[in-house]
């Protein structure tokens, strides 16, 4: 599942977790990136982040 959202990444965190689209388990660095800095990245660099991401 990926989720993306307008809210701030605390607030988009602490809904992933509580909906148990996200388990505490899985935050780790690169289980959430905000808009944008996905923007910034290639394309590449953009399909091989999304494959990580939660």
């Amino acid at each position: 599942v990926r989720m993306v959202t307008g809210d701030n990444i605390q607030t988009a965190t602490a809904i992933a977790l509580e909906c148990g689209i996200l388990d505490s388990r899985e935050l780790q660095p690169g289980a959430i990136i905000e808009g944008r800095a996905f923007r910034v990245l290639s394309e590449t660099e953009r399909q091989h982040v999304a494959r990580d991401l939660s």
